[in-house]
């Protein structure tokens, strides 16, 4: 089991100067708030990554499956950040603020996470805040089940398997819902109110949602934003930022200096 701040400095993952906690002190963490460490149980889990983090968004804890899955020998001390695309590690911590600040669970969410060679992660994830011997939220802790290790698990999902994976194939076309609703064998309203209940997106949100992280994947290496636009199906530039400041959070020329800012590209080729 990978260990999971005892400098009283770094009581909500931060030092005195605002900074996040060092790994020495996240590997201290359960201790210093008086919270039993996670059993060595979680070890043998052969498709549950299990987590927790400080309220900075540090691993204090994680088993070995998310080691693997994130290659390294321990997760303490580092964030989503570190092992995610900078729009889908934004996505993780809001979610995880959401717990921490509402003090409310988050169970069986379904997340879909494309990774850097195009394959689609299903992953479903339970979240809680986690309390301190004084009741005190002081971080989140959770499961996430991969959904293709756990088939027992992906059974309700089989229905949509045809349509997600035509989206794959066609996500720069103009896509049909109708069509998409088809391919479920479903009428159109039962197709739109399903979708949006097993993944808590509509099916225009979750298309446009899948054209912004193959944006996020092009982006690094592209010479033009206006390309990517329309390599993504997205046609002009202009409707293309829009989109992506609105699920992002940035405009695309941002994502790509961000990237650049972080080391994690060189640099990126003259864009418009």
């Amino acid at each position: 089991m990978a260990v999971a701040c005892a400098d009283p400095e770094a009581e909500n993952g931060q030092n005195s100067k605002g900074q996040a906690a060092s790994a020495a002190d996240c590997a201290e963490f359960f201790q210093r708030h008086g919270i039993s460490t996670p059993s060595v149980l979680f070890d043998d889990l052969q498709d549950t990554y299990y987590f927790a983090k400080n309220r900075a968004g540090q691993f204090v804890w994680g088993n070995r499956l998310l080691q693997q899955q994130h290659g390294v020998a321990s997760v303490i001390g580092r964030s989503d950040h570190d092992f995610f695309r900078h729009d889908i590690a934004d996505r993780i911590r809001a979610d995880d603020l959401e717990v921490m600040d509402s003090g409310v669970a988050v169970k069986n969410k379904l997340e879909v996470i494309d990774g850097n060679n195009g394959a689609l992660t299903w992953l479903f994830t339970t979240k809680a805040p986690l309390r301190d011997r004084h009741g005190e939220i002081v971080g989140v802790e959770g499961f996430s089940r991969d959904a293709e290790r756990s088939q027992e698990a992906m059974a309700p999902f089989h229905v949509f398997k045809s349509c997600i994976e035509y989206l794959q194939a066609h996500l720069t076309e103009d896509i049909s819902i109708e069509h998409l609703a088809s391919l479920s064998c479903m009428s159109l309203s039962t197709f739109e109110r399903k979708f949006k209940q097993h993944f808590s997106l509509t099916p225009k949100q979750y298309i446009l949602r899948m054209k912004i992280h193959e944006a996020c994947r092009l982006l690094p290496s592209s010479q033009s934003i206006a390309r990517v636009a329309l390599a993504t199906g997205f046609g002009g530039q202009s409707y293309f930022t829009k989109i992506f400041r609105s699920v992002v959070g940035i405009t695309p020329k941002q994502y790509q200096l961000s990237l650049i800012a972080s080391g994690r590209v060189g640099t990126v080729r003259r864009s418009s």
